[in-house]
């Protein structure tokens, strides 16, 4: 796995994969703030707060629908993110689960 905090930010690879490296390190290793504060991309910071833990500074990077849907799902339905469920077939799917609570 690469360390991302030895990386120089002129490296392109910094900024590829940074997210998911910040996510794998806190669930494999050790969840730490000032490696947490790394995952932007919306299914990392879906995936921190399913199986890490729910924290508002991480859930606000959940902007896919696909993600929102799994995260109200899976994790807790929210108001503020089940706004964020805007295609079809993920509101689709989101009516049939709650139809069944």
């Amino acid at each position: 796995m690469i360390n991302f905090l030895n990386i120089k930010k002129g490296f392109s690879i910094y900024h590829e994969d940074k997210s998911h490296w910040a996510y794998c390190y806190c669930y494999i290793i050790k969840d730490k703030p000032e490696v947490y504060k790394y995952i932007t991309d919306p299914w990392d910071a879906y995936k921190y707060c399913r199986y890490i833990k729910d924290l508002p500074v991480i859930r606000k990077y959940i902007t896919d629908s696909l993600d929102a849907y799994c995260y109200c799902r899976y994790v807790k339905d929210r108001p503020e993110v089940r706004k964020l469920i805007t295609e079809d077939e993920h509101l689709q799917w989101y009516k049939e689960w709650k139809k069944k609570q």
